[in-house]
């Protein structure tokens, strides 16, 4: 099928409308949650910086011990850091579209919510995972105690649990007794 110029430009004009009707939207949820994308970006930042110390002081502890395998280990690698680094911020901005879109197409048509609730919700588990990560790092570098994020999250679980607890009895006693069940079986 040949398409003439006033068929191309009106496929065009189509396309170019959806693009910036679903641009205005994606600049509209990312205006509203602005603040949380910057405590976003700080976390990064945060954990990038603590990484780095960890990455370093293992790395003597290692260079102190003649340990070859470990120096190698944790020797630093600059382009590395920056792809990670720059991956989890590519990887937080999708939760946010992600949940702003799964809000757009759900909740929204269904009452259960605005989708800049499910958009903060998404970009929420992004901050809480680097939250565990800068948690790990602090214990180590501060503390010499080395904690895996597994156990930083189960701790972030009881205290979100706690803070439930508070709010209301029921909800509290039902998040606990699920984290309970999940928690007590083998994998």
């Amino acid at each position: 099928m040949d398409l003439n110029s006033s068929n191309k430009v009106a496929l065009w004009a189509g396309i170019g409308g959806s693009e910036a009707g679903i641009g205005a939207e994606i600049m509209a949820v990312a205006y509203d949650l602005r603040s949380m994308i910057l405590c976003s970006i700080v976390l990064i930042a945060t954990d990038f910086w603590w990484g780095h110390s960890e990455s370093m002081q293992r790395y003597e502890e290692a260079k102190a011990n003649g340990d070859a395998i470990g120096m190698e280990q944790y020797k630093w690698r600059k382009s590395r850091a920056i792809r990670r680094t720059t991956n989890k911020f590519v990887d937080y901005m999708t939760y946010l579209l992600v949940g702003a879109y799964l809000g757009i197409a759900i909740t929204e048509p269904m009452g259960w919510g605005y989708h800049m609730y499910t958009a903060a919700g998404a970009l929420g588990i992004g901050c809480l995972a680097e939250i565990a990560s800068i948690l790990g790092h602090y214990c180590y570098l501060k503390l010499g105690i080395e904690v895996k994020t597994k156990d930083v999250w189960r701790w972030l679980i009881r205290f979100i649990v706690n803070i439930l607890t508070l709010r209301g009895m029921l909800i509290g006693k039902a998040a606990d007794q699920t984290i309970n069940d999940k928690t007590n079986k083998d994998y």
